[in-house]
C-alpha cells in the first residue's frame, strides 16, 4: 500500500483552500471591512492566522473563521478598550451576534440558529516606527487585565513563510494540517483543553523536519507519515518540568518567535497538558503501527473518517 498517496488524498480532503467556503470567508471579511469604512473608520488591514499562513483546515466541530488585523495610526488612546469599542460599535448590528473577546472583536454569522462563519478583528495601533501594539482586554476589564501588548503579527507570518522552501515547505504545512485535524477529532472545541492551532504551527517551526527520499521532486517523493511521527515524537520529548500555576509540572513550552514571545500553550492547565502529552503518545503509537503494518486502520482512528481506508 502506498501510504503517501493516502496522506495526500487525506490532505486534499481537509485542506481549506480556494473552496466555496474560502470564497465566502473572503466575502464576509470584505463586508465587515466595508462596514467599518462606512462608519467612518480609517485603518489599514491585513489577513492573519491560518488563512494567511496556508495552514487552515476544514472545521469538524466548529465554524469557518478568518482573522483580520485592523491597524490604526495617529495619537493612540491610553485605554486599549476605547480602540476596541470603536470597532465593536461600528460593526454592531452587522450581524445578530457580535462578541467582545480578550484579543479581538468577533463578528459571528448565524444560519438556522447555528454559527457558520466568523470574522475575528484584532485591533492594533501602529507608531511612527511601524511597530504594532495589540489592544488586549474584555469589555469592562480594568487594571492589569487591559493593556496594549507589543506584537509583530506580520513578522510571524514572514517566519512561517520562510520556513523551508519548495516541497519541504509544503510538507511542513501538510503535517501541521494533519495535526490540526487530529486535534479537532480528539479534543473539545470549547475552553483550553485543546492545543491551539497556532501553537502547533509554532512548535513546528523548531520541531518539524522534512522527510523525503533521495533527490525529491514532487510531494509523492516525501514521506508524510514519517515526518508526522518525527514531529509528534519531537513534541513529546520536548516536555519538561516547569513551574506553572504554582506547581511543578511537565509541560511543552513553545515561545512565540516574535513579540510578545509568550508560551503559546500557557492557557492549558497542568491537567490539560498531561492529557495533551498522553494523546500525543497515543498518536505516536498509531503512526508507528501504520509504519509497521503499512495499513490505514490506525490512521483512520487517529485522524478521523476523512482518512482513506
Amino acid at each position: 500500500m502506498n501510504l503517501q498517496s493516502k496522506f495526500l488524498t487525506f490532505h486534499k480532503a481537509v485542506l481549506l483552500s480556494n473552496t466555496d467556503e474560502n470564497a465566502i470567508l473572503r466575502e464576509k471579511r470584505d463586508a465587515v471591512l466595508q462596514r467599518l469604512r462606512d462608519r467612518g473608520l480609517r485603518f489599514a488591514s491585513f489577513n492573519q492566522g491560518s488563512y494567511s499562513m496556508g495552514t487552515g483546515v476544514q472545521p469538524v466541530k466548529a465554524d469557518y473563521d478568518i482573522d483580520v488585523g485592523i491597524v490604526f495610526t495617529g495619537v493612540r488612546p491610553d485605554d486599549p478598550l476605547a480602540a476596541k469599542r470603536k470597532v465593536r460599535d461600528a460593526v454592531e448590528g452587522h450581524t445578530t451576534r457580535i462578541e467582545w473577546l480578550r484579543h479581538c472583536i468577533r463578528v459571528q454569522y448565524i444560519k438556522a440558529h447555528e454559527p457558520v462563519y466568523h470574522v475575528d478583528l484584532a485591533v492594533y495601533w501602529e507608531d511612527e516606527w511601524s511597530r504594532l501594539v495589540l489592544a488586549v482586554g474584555k469589555e469592562g476589564s480594568s487594571g492589569p487585565h487591559k493593556y496594549w501588548e507589543p506584537a509583530d503579527p506580520k513578522g510571524f507570518l514572514d517566519r512561517v513563510a520562510r520556513h523551508g522552501s519548495g516541497e519541504s515547505a509544503a510538507q511542513f504545512r501538510r503535517v501541521v494540517r494533519y495535526l490540526k485535524r487530529w486535534k479537532d477529532v480528539h479534543f473539545p472545541v470549547e475552553g483550553n483543553a485543546a492545543p491551539i492551532g497556532v501553537g502547533l504551527t509554532v512548535a513546528g517551526l523548531s520541531r518539524f523536519q522534512p522527510v523525503c527520499g533521495f533527490a525529491p521532486r514532487t510531494e509523492a517523493d516525501y514521506d508524510d507519515l514519517a515526518a508526522t511521527r518525527a514531529f509528534v515524537d519531537n513534541m513529546r520529548s520536548g516536555f519538561q518540568y516547569v513551574s506553572h500555576d504554582g506547581e511543578l509540572a511537565q509541560r511543552l513550552v513553545a515561545a512565540f518567535p516574535v513579540q510578545p514571545h509568550k508560551d503559546v500553550f500557557r492557557k492549558m492547565t497542568n491537567q490539560q497538558m498531561q492529557e495533551f502529552r498522553a494523546r500525543l503518545g497515543a498518536l505516536s503509537d498509531a503512526l508507528q503501527d501504520a509504519q509497521r503494518t503499512q495499513t490505514t486502520q490506525a490512521l483512520v482512528r487517529a485522524f478521523g473518517a476523512d482518512f482513506p481506508r
